[in-house]
């Protein structure tokens, strides 16, 4: 006899047990997680009602909050900020399981529920400050109080999640739709929209007021991925770019949910869809916006598709697992579903190289490249009056390495923070530099480096960054 309570308890056991070890030696990094926490690290210094892209930069403001209040709470960034990664995580297990046993059976809930438990990219998101598991769990949260006829209370966290992150904006149309289909009542429909809609006109009214711009965080978004996709477009060639744009979906749900219980779950998603069975409106609701991201990917070019942007269309296909799995083929799939996660934690964590950097974005230990964290590590032990300048450089990496070093922002002139780089230069002489591989500021192999009349000399050398001291005076 199936135990709900017994089953959902032992999905959440396995999914805490998965999450431990990530959740105290893992690194924040991937999802601008190290932003975030420092923007709602300001935020909680001295609370107030965000103005807009100028202090919320690209980030929902809902997520910022939620991480400053937490701060305010308990009084560290990083704990606050992961210990609301991990309670939506959870969180997001049980609402699948509940969704799954909606529309599919017992065994179908527990596939799913362990599926999204041993997602190595879950694990990851739940265990730092991205913001992708409490996204989905108000996500899931909402579908589960439109199903329980809960109409205003499913458009409120609907609204909620998107202030999370901005692509929420895309379902509050499929959500209607969704409603509108099953009911068939124009008012109900008009309504749900209009309240899901609400906190996203607010913050756009708020953004023209303090931005001069409503959609200024999306505009933002828009021109980074158009520079990325340009990137890549010179790199790979026009022609392999877009079929890389048509292949990588299917990809990326195969590494989110380990790759034999992908293909299960999109073989029953689309099955689903193709004859029309119970849920397959939730097959569309999941890859609806995956087919928008391919197109803007292959056909206008000016995308630049992440995994993370796949979490939506790997988890409720995960509703449709079952379908596909047979009784010869639950063995290798349970099987990959542990030894997963397992291998890409075990070629990422503390190791460089191609095989590294491919796995590192997936892995369920959210990790810097060995030498960064090496010269966060030599970092944080500097002396309190020292200040530190620090290179830029196009993949971020001194962002998450500024982050590990903990220093006091005083301490800092950052090359990326082009809005006050010069004025701290002006008022702080730097004692200290660090130069990264492909930075801006100068090259990083050469054992002295000159910026500005001020001379560096080597201090300590690691894979992809370079300290430096001040050259004693002759």
């Amino acid at each position: 006899m199936y135990n709900q309570k017994r089953e959902v308890a032992l999905a959440l056991a396995v999914a805490l047990a998965m999450r431990a070890l990530p959740l105290v030696v893992g690194y924040e990094y991937y999802g601008d997680s190290p932003v975030r926490i420092e923007a709602a690290e300001r935020w909680a210094a001295h609370p107030h009602l965000w103005r807009g892209f100028s202090e919320s930069f690209q980030y929902g403001p809902l997520h910022l909050s939620l991480i400053g209040w937490l701060i305010q709470l308990l009084g560290n960034r990083v704990v606050a900020a992961r210990a609301l990664s991990l309670l939506c995580g959870l969180l997001g297990v049980w609402l699948l399981g509940l969704l799954t046993l909606r529309h599919r059976d017992a065994a179908s809930a527990r596939w799913a529920m362990y599926g999204l438990a041993l997602s190595p990219l879950h694990i990851q998101a739940s265990t730092t400050g991205a913001s992708e598991a409490v996204f989905l769990a108000m996500f899931l949260g909402a579908l589960v109080l439109l199903e329980s006829e809960q109409v205003a209370l499913a458009a409120v966290l609907l609204g909620a999640a998107g202030l999370v992150r901005y692509d929420g904006w895309l379902y509050v149309p499929l959500f209607t739709a969704l409603l509108w289909w099953r009911q068939r009542d124009h008012l109900r429909a008009a309504g749900f929209a209009v309240l899901a809609a609400a906190p996203a006109l607010g913050w756009m009214a708020v953004n023209q007021r303090y931005a001069g711009d409503a959609l200024a965080p999306v505009h933002y978004i828009a021109a980074d991925h158009r520079a990325l996709a340009k990137m890549m477009f010179d790199y790979f060639g026009s022609a392999r770019w877009r079929l890389y744009g048509l292949t990588y979906w299917p990809f990326a749900v195969c590494g989110i949910v380990t790759p034999l219980l992908g293909i299960a779950a999109m073989s029953g998603a689309f099955k689903a869809l193709w004859r029309r069975t119970n849920g397959w409106e939730l097959a569309a609701i999941a890859w609806l916006p995956v087919a928008y991201f391919m197109f803007r990917t292959s056909v206008l070019g000016d995308f630049r598709p992440l995994a993370r942007f796949a979490m939506i269309a790997a988890t409720l296909s995960l509703i449709f697992a079952r379908d596909m799995i047979s009784q010869r083929l639950r063995a290798p799939v349970i099987a990959l579903m542990i030894l997963w996660p397992v291998g890409l934690a075990a070629v990422s964590w503390n190791r460089d190289g191609g095989a590294a950097e491919w796995a590192r974005p997936l892995s369920p230990i959210s990790s810097l490249p060995p030498g960064i964290a090496q010269a966060a590590d030599y970092l944080r032990c500097v002396q309190p009056g020292d200040v530190v300048l620090v290179d830029t450089v196009w993949d971020y990496l001194d962002i998450p390495l500024v982050f590990a070093a903990g220093l006091a922002d005083q301490q800092w002139i950052r090359a990326a923070w082009t809005d006050d780089f010069e004025q701290r230069l002006a008022r702080r002489d730097p004692t200290l530099a660090v130069l990264l591989y492909q930075g801006k500021l100068g090259d990083w192999t050469k054992d002295r480096f000159d910026f500005r009349g001020k001379s560096f000399c080597l201090e300590k050398r690691f894979v992809y960054a370079t300290i430096y001291a001040r050259c004693p005076k002759n």
